[in-house]
């Protein structure tokens, strides 16, 4: 645990220390991957691309998070441009 604040919250009792899980951090970068892939299918709805392509940055940060020492992450950028869909009435 690197960050001055992470340490202050461990100190005053807000935040709880707990050791990283390989097991755990592996089903995360393993999930963030399989999202991110389901997110490139166009055949899916642009709503739908964009809910897994949130939801893999979100467990890419819960990876980080959860590794011992906690880890920063590089900004990264994911390579899906959005097509918005002509509406038929």
């Amino acid at each position: 645990m690197t960050s001055p604040n992470l340490k202050n919250l461990v100190k005053t009792g807000q935040l709880k220390r707990e050791p990283g899980d390989q097991r755990e951090f592996d089903g995360l970068v393993r999930s963030a991957r399989a999202r991110l892939a389901d997110a490139r299918k166009h055949a899916l709805s642009i709503e739908s691309r964009f809910d897994l392509a949130y939801n893999s940055a979100h467990a890419l940060g819960l990876a980080a998070l959860r590794s011992d020492p906690p880890q920063t992450l590089p900004i990264f950028a994911t390579r899906i441009h959005f097509q918005p869909r002509r509406r038929t009435s």
